[in-house]
């Protein structure tokens, strides 16, 4: 019998429920701005629920008013005094999160409120899916303090597009959820009142997919460009899991991994 689990960090909550696993932002005191901690600890967490068999999905979101806004202030204040080396250290940390989520081989599933300000907005391109309160506020504000969003570029560049990146990147402007869907950075805007309601429809849609296909189209959808898009699917066709989907398909019934 699985029972809930809660992992104990500093600035983040861990729920290891049955078939979920929620990541919670915790550090509703400064609206979770993340500092070298917090990105060491999302890193963990994403390994360790990426590699539980019982996790289905993964769910990242944020106590107190806001998801995410952006960097600590004593971490930025910091990085002014720090050498270019120094500097990079931290980059290099900020991508080995955002690597670690965007290639975590469960469905990874974003729930946004408040703020998602600058790496709160990076935590946003590396979700699958997306669901916002339409109230959440979004910006790349990098280029209003002096610096600019590297770090995020390729994921938030795949996300919304050339066009948008290079034109919120530039402006730093702020923008609400029905603008972020818009433009295909959420995909899913809703009244407060409706959050719930989304987060059990994708969840449930999410249950009903083979996890290994999943898994499978994760990796597929990062290294399109230099796979054999017809081996893969005969691989994946021939597979037990892909066996199985397709028995269930001809036989009108629910296959193995999808009982309830």
């Amino acid at each position: 019998l699985f029972r809930s689990r809660h992992m104990t960090y500093k600035t983040i909550n861990l729920k290891l429920d049955s078939t979920l696993a929620t990541l919670s932002l915790n550090r509703p005191e400064v609206h979770n701005a993340m500092n070298a901690t917090m990105m060491q600890e999302i890193i963990s967490a994403i390994e360790l629920a990426g590699k539980n068999p019982d996790i289905r999905i993964v769910i990242i979101n944020g106590e107190g008013p806001s998801f995410c806004a952006g960097a600590d202030l004593n971490m930025m204040k910091n990085s002014a005094n720090q050498t270019t080396d120094e500097n990079k250290t931290e980059a290099r940390l900020l991508n080995r999160m955002y690597k670690t989520i965007n290639e975590c081989s469960k469905p990874v599933l974003g729930v946004i409120h408040g703020y998602a300000i600058g790496g709160g907005f990076g935590l946003c391109t590396v979700c699958d899916i997306v669901i916002a309160d339409e109230k959440t506020i979004f910006s790349l504000s990098e280029v209003l303090i002096g610096i600019i969003p590297a770090v995020i570029g390729p994921y938030t560049e795949r996300k919304i597009g050339n066009s948008w990146w290079r034109a919120l990147g530039i402006s730093g402007e702020r923008f609400d959820a029905p603008f972020a869907e818009k433009i295909g950075l959420v995909h899913y805007s809703v009244p407060k009142i409706e959050m719930d309601n989304m987060i059990k429809h994708v969840i449930q849609q999410l249950m009903k997919g083979g996890p290994i296909s999943q898994s499978i189209f994760k990796e597929y959808i990062r290294n399109m460009d230099q796979l054999n898009s017809t081996d893969v699917i005969a691989n994946v066709r021939s597979s037990p899991e892909g066996q199985e989907g397709l028995a269930a398909f001809l036989e009108k019934r629910k296959p193995n991994w999808n009982q309830k």
